[in-house]
């Protein structure tokens, strides 16, 4: 039995040893495939693992990148506004050299936020979440500073006139920004984010809206009585009050201390603008914000005008522009007499000789262009001027201007004119002159230090005697020869009454050097603070003033001083019952005071441009 098993194992073993191959193959296969399945998948693993490391990285990279460039976009953003606050009080303190600076910050003196966190550029820093209080090391932070440069590529530098000696402004923001996966390989736990911004002050030709320069007054704009202004073309802002004055820079009543209304229609700029459906009326100061402008029924605006406050400051457009200088003028000329002869000769007047079916020719004043030492009064007679530069030395008394409720002291007495309309006194150009443009420019000099004088238009004027008769003139005239333009629609076809015109080419004409517009009429002395001396013009029978109309008290411009030592001028134009008056041009004036009980039209150049410097965003 022993033997027997001894047998089968034998037998076995040699089946196992010996037996049959294909079995023995079989067998082998099996054991391979066990081998196999106990070993599958620890590759994958290994690259599982390699992979899902490498996007946990690239998640961590990303969202570190993304939130850094969010950050920077944020700090760009940031940067621009700060820079374009700074610009803009840097445009506000070029129109009043002497004031304080509106931005708390001096032009070419570097700061940062930290030390100077009350300027405008860091407040406006600020509100779009940059403080500007400092880097500090491995925590979240920033830093804002603002330089001057010297220039920036690629803009042209305007003149120290114009911009002053710093027009540019770069505000640079280096914002601490914390990191998390990126820090595992930079060994730091934040990462600087920087913006800058680079901004100032650039030249511009623009048109010029009617613009009041007093920078502090309150309410240097006033419309008082029941007077109306209505404007008629021009560029999109009809009107701009430069005065910061934050209890009420612009008012439309003569009497009290704030914003209050008239009842009547004040301010109509609904035919204002380039396509004559409405136009800005822009004030710096008050009312602002949440406080209302005026009414619809005091001020209309049109269907593409509107109230604008806070609106940017425009400085003086004629800052730069040279008093005219007496050499080659004749010294007191003497004025000539010209008769009616059918107003071919360009005098417009016929009087009666008390025979009502009779009229004989009347006698016409001619002036000529000169130095006077002595006022020119018009009154019961009907001159005309002859083109030139009238330098008015002499002063004679008039019914003095109003100041009206603004910042000038009213006085008494009389004022101080070298140009005088009195009763029945009419002004014409003198037509008949060929081969210029007809205009006129009257610069007012006084008599100096304290006597200064302008002019003076009064109620009565601008109508002939009881039985005398002048012809109309066609409002044509008041286009300039060749490629001038024609008043678009403020003027009715042919005009009675009082009539001045402004050259169009020289030094005083248009400003372009294209001579298609009419240029400087009248022209204070800059230095002229004298309150008995201002601008006033009461209609009378009829007032067409065709060109710039320019009172500014700056004895050194384009540098003024702070008021009250500067911008004591005022300009008081009133329209008197029955009468009308039109002013096809500019006002530049430190106040205007507007009254009376008729409405006064102006119809502004729209397509006048003068140099100016405006804000942008450079880089």
């Amino acid at each position: 039995m022993c033997s027997g098993g001894f047998a089968r194992a034998r037998v076995d073993d040699e089946w196992l040893t010996k037996g049959d191959t294909k079995m023995e193959r079989t067998r082998t296969t099996d054991r391979a495939k066990s081998w196999s399945r106990r070993d599958s998948g620890q590759v994958t693993i290994f690259v599982a693992i390699a992979l899902g490391t490498f996007l946990l990285g690239f998640v961590g990279f990303g969202a570190d990148m993304t939130n850094l460039w969010f950050h920077r976009q944020s700090a760009q953003n940031a940067a621009d506004a700060a820079c374009l606050a700074g610009a803009m009080d840097m445009l506000s303190d070029q129109q009043c050299t002497g004031c304080t600076p509106y931005g708390g910050f001096t032009p070419g003196a570097a700061f940062d936020c930290a030390s100077a966190s009350t300027s405008a550029p860091c407040q406006y820093a600020a509100k779009n979440g940059y403080s500007g209080a400092g880097l500090a090391s491995g925590a979240e932070s920033n830093q804002v500073s603002a330089s001057f440069p010297a220039s920036v590529p690629g803009v042209t530098k305007p003149t120290v006139a114009m911009a002053g000696a710093f027009p540019f402004l770069q505000v640079d923001i280096v914002d601490r920004v914390r990191v998390y996966f990126s820090a595992l390989v930079r060994g730091s736990p934040t990462q600087d984010v920087r913006a800058i911004a680079k901004c100032g002050l650039v030249a511009s030709n623009t048109s010029v809206p009617i613009v009041v320069l007093n920078p502090t007054c309150q309410h240097p704009f006033e419309v008082g009585g029941s007077a109306t202004v209505a404007i008629l073309g021009g560029p999109p802002r009809s009107i701009q009050v430069n005065s910061s004055n934050q209890t009420c820079a612009a008012a439309t009543t003569s009497t009290g201390s704030g914003c209050t209304s008239t009842s009547n229609l004040a301010i109509d700029l609904h035919q204002g603008g380039p396509n004559f459906t409405g136009s800005d009326f822009g004030v710096f100061g008050a009312p602002a914000g949440s406080a209302a402008p005026p009414s619809p029924s005091v001020f209309n605006p049109g269907t593409t005008g509107s109230w604008v406050s806070p609106a940017s400051p425009i400085p003086d457009p004629y800052r730069n522009l040279p008093a005219p200088s007496t050499a080659g003028l004749a010294v007191d000329p003497p004025p000539t007499f010209l008769t009616y002869n059918g107003g071919t000769n360009g005098c417009p007047y016929k009087y009666s000789d008390n025979r009502p079916s009779k009229l004989t020719p009347g006698t016409c004043v001619v002036y000529y262009p000169g130095v006077y030492n002595s006022a020119i009064q018009i009154a019961s007679q009907v001159a005309i001027f002859n083109p030139g530069i009238y330098y008015i030395k002499g002063i004679a008394p008039a019914n003095k201007s109003v100041p009206g409720a603004g910042c000038v002291t009213p006085t008494t007495g009389t004022g101080n004119y070298g140009l005088t309309i009195g009763s029945n006194g009419i002004v014409r150009p003198n037509t008949a002159v060929t081969g210029n443009d007809n205009g006129t420019m009257f610069y007012f000099s006084g008599t100096g230090p304290g006597a200064y004088g302008s002019v003076f238009v009064g109620s009565s004027a601008g109508t002939p005697g009881a039985r005398d008769t002048i012809d109309s003139l066609s409002s044509s005239a008041v286009k300039c020869p060749g490629t001038g333009v024609d008043p678009d629609r403020a003027l009715p076809p042919t005009f009675d009454g009082n009539v001045l015109l402004g050259p169009c080419t020289g030094t005083y004409g248009d400003s372009s050097g294209l001579g298609q517009y009419r240029g400087m009429l009248f022209f204070d002395d800059r230095a002229n603070a004298d309150n008995t001396g201002q601008p006033s013009m009461q209609g009378g029978g009829g007032l067409l003033l065709g060109g710039t109309l320019y009172f500014h008290n700056c004895p050194n411009s384009p540098t003024c001083a702070a008021p009250p030592t500067d911008y004591n001028a005022f300009f008081d134009l009133q329209g008197s019952p029955g009468s009308t008056t039109y002013v096809y041009g500019n006002i530049i004036t430190d106040e205007l005071v507007l009254a009376g009980s008729a409405t006064i039209n102006m119809q502004l150049n729209k397509n006048q441009l003068v140099n100016v410097v405006k804000v942008a965003l450079l880089q």
